[in-house]
């Protein structure tokens, strides 16, 4: 949360952004743990059902971070699950594909999630009435 805070002013998937590449750092150093966690948790229902609680209690204190940066609740919420998706959806890839760095994989992640919502014009992704 407190990258968060201290990324530089802009929308908030770019801060989320900036804050989960500090963030993901510790992760890299991290590696020759993070990939058999993983892998325990993948295949213990408990495990997982933790991680998804965790998942939940992480992604409100993302919102909330955005929110004290005056983002409007409505988008800091939706953001903070977006971008949570996005950055859980680089971590996977980095473990599937350690080739490249989670970096690399958090970059490609957010511009894919930039195309995917550049896609359709938001007045024609509205349902006529």
């Amino acid at each position: 949360m407190q990258e968060v805070a201290d990324a530089p002013d802009g929308q908030p998937l770019d801060i989320l952004l900036c804050a989960f590449r500090k963030a993901g750092r510790i992760l890299e150093d991290n590696r020759p743990f993070s990939e058999p966690r993983l892998a325990v948790i993948a295949r213990t229902p408990a495990l997982r059902e933790r991680d998804l609680a965790k998942t939940a209690s992480l992604t409100e204190a993302v919102a909330q971070a955005l929110r004290q940066r005056d983002v409007p609740d409505r988008l800091a919420g939706l953001a903070a699950q977006t971008g949570w998706a996005a950055f859980h959806h680089a971590a996977q890839a980095w473990i599937d594909d350690p080739s490249q760095s989670l970096d690399a994989h958090l970059l490609q992640a957010f511009d894919d999630l930039r195309a995917l919502s550049a896609t359709v014009p938001p007045t024609q992704a509205r349902p006529q009435t």
